[in-house]
């Protein structure tokens, strides 16, 4: 981890800097004019004004129709010498608007109670709360109350933001981060890896695309809204939503996230029909799932079981595929003929049952201290998801980190931006197929032991530094077959979002050789359906297994 170092009070103006730099050189020819002056504006103005302005464009303001709302005289920066020049320079060019025509329910939100009431042209009830006291202003005389509350206190409204919304989309591939990215990166928080970004590369390839995430982002702003409303505007919202662009995954499945949720609603407000519209244009689960779900809530278990049986054919994840076979068992039972439909096998892991006395420490603590004990030489790790996780981003680090178009958006990610999706091995199957093909101890002890030398500190998405020491990583290597990592490696990158998690909280390397990975439950404590994933997959696989129950002595 790198060095942490001291901020100059002006360190956001060098980022915001990096910032649409980084998008000019890119993306110039997908920028609309306003876009390309808006830049141009910027890069033209004085050092403070330019401050001032990235420092109205990071805060939250009041929102109205005329851009989020600044009190001049509430500003207070102390690396701008200037305040006073620096707003009226960009007043000049039409980065921000001093007092702009708007309703008074726009501006009212500017002001304390105090100065609210001060501002009434007749005495109002001191013990008003505020949105009483908003509407009985609303009903008096709005254009004297508008004059006393910005006589002497000039309010600023921000103009263009919706250009830096293109810069933001277009650096990050979303508009949820902003540049607190650059400051953790400033303060050592975070080291990233370096990747090429090549205009090749890059994830936007035109402007219609950048239109159809600005309008997705647009209608996702809007859905909380619809969400409450009811029927109508849920549909309505949904017959918005952009088409999508051939070949721009990142925006299918936002898409579709979206669609899953209006039409979840949907189903909880009864309209069932419009509820399995949307989830028609749903390529991601859980759409089959709900669609088959609402088929038998309508009666219609054949179009239910048709459904299952799609999902069997080809299921996306294993979840998908254990709900078919549990639902469509279950729906093929009702109708008195299960031909086909076989009801659901459980694993039935080797299971203990120990009683210890119950301390302050963590019941996973407790369980190793006593597996350590039972024989001398015994070692035993919590090491839960990180430790098969950790060795497979060290394994992979440089498929990980390999240019594939679309995959990164700028310098600073700690993930490909397909990482946690149905794409992340398709998109580099031929890569990882001849990395597993070819893995041998030999192979797996140099490309781990490289790149935890080589890149130790470097954010990546598998890789929990601090949890894994050399004592462990060494013994993991040489106890564990090459056959059990393939197929460990195998589960995790077939489905890396769900199966990340749910692993085994210990490994136990005994004195005579071997391992075995231990899942501890404490008192009351059951298996997850994901734990229970594993535990079968460990079976099938013959990796050693076993869950530990403790319960607490008297």
């Amino acid at each position: 981890m790198a060095d942490p170092i001291e901020l100059t009070p002006d360190y956001y103006l060098s980022n915001f800097h990096a910032l649409v730099d980084f998008v000019m050189a890119r993306y110039a020819n997908l920028l609309s004019d306003a876009e390309r002056f808006f830049y141009d504006q910027f890069r033209g103005l004085t050092p403070d004004s330019q401050r001032l302005y990235v420092r109205l464009l990071s805060r939250k303001g009041v929102p109205s129709s005329r851009g989020a709302l600044f009190r001049q005289h509430k500003l207070r920066y102390s690396e701008i010498a200037d305040l006073t020049a620096a707003v009226d320079e960009l007043i000049a060019i039409e980065l921000l608007q001093r007092n702009p025509s708007l309703p008074l329910a726009e501006i009212l939100p500017l002001f304390t109670k105090s100065e609210l009431f001060a501002s009434s042209p007749e005495p109002l009830p001191k013990s008003l709360k505020r949105p009483d006291l908003e509407h009985a202003l609303l009903e008096l005389d709005c254009a004297q109350i508008r004059r006393t509350l910005i006589r002497e206190e000039p309010c600023l409204a921000v103009q263009a933001a919706e250009h830096f919304e293109t810069f933001k989309l277009l650096f990050f591939g979303n508009l949820n981060q902003d540049l607190t990215d650059y400051v953790l990166r400033d303060l050592g928080l975070f080291r990233y890896e370096q990747y090429p970004l090549e205009q090749a590369q890059l994830p936007f390839q035109s402007r219609a695309q950048i239109e159809q995430h600005l309008c997705y982002y647009d209608c996702l702003r809007e859905a909380e809204c619809a969400l409450t409303a009811g029927v109508d505007e849920i549909t309505t919202l949904a017959a918005r939503l952009p088409a999508g662009i051939e070949g721009d995954s990142t925006l299918h499945r936002r898409l579709d996230r979206l669609r899953l949720t209006l039409a979840r609603q949907l189903e909880r407000l009864d309209a069932l029909g419009d509820a399995d519209h949307l989830y028609r244009q749903c390529s991601h689960p859980p759409a089959r799932e709900r669609r088959a779900r609402i088929a038998v809530a309508t009666g219609d278990t054949t179009t239910a079981l048709a459904l299952c049986a799609d999902i069997l054919a080809a299921p996306h994840h294993e979840a998908e595929r254990a709900f078919a076979e549990s639902f469509g068992y279950r729906t093929a039972k009702k109708t008195g003929c299960t031909d086909g439909w076989m009801a659901p096998r459980r694993h039935r892991a080797p299971a203990e049952t120990v009683a210890l006395p119950q301390t302050p420490e963590r019941v996973e603590t407790i369980a190793a201290n006593h597996l350590v004990h039972q024989a001398p030489g015994n070692q035993c790790f919590y090491v839960e998801n990180s430790l098969f996780n950790g060795v497979l981003g060290l394994f992979i680090w440089d498929i990980l980190f390999a240019p594939v178009p679309g995959a990164f958006f700028n310098p600073f990610q700690m993930a490909p931006s397909d990482f946690r999706t149905p794409d992340f091995y398709p998109q580099r199957r031929a890569a990882f197929e001849q990395r597993l093909a070819a893995l041998d101890r030999d192979e797996l002890n140099e490309y781990v032991w490289r790149h935890y030398r080589e890149k130790w500190g470097i954010a990546n998405p598998l890789v929990h530094w601090e949890a894994l020491p050399e004592s462990l990583l060494s013994l993991a290597l040489e106890r564990i077959s090459t056959e059990h990592w393939r197929a460990l490696f195998r589960r995790l990158l077939s489905d890396i979002a769900h199966h990340r998690s749910g692993l085994p909280d210990l490994i136990l390397f005994p004195a005579a050789g071997g391992f075995e990975l231990v899942e501890v439950k404490g008192p009351g404590d059951r298996l997850q359906q994901n734990q229970q994933r594993w535990l079968t997959y460990f079976a099938q696989h013959q990796i050693p297994h076993r869950v530990l129950h403790v319960e607490w002595q008297p």
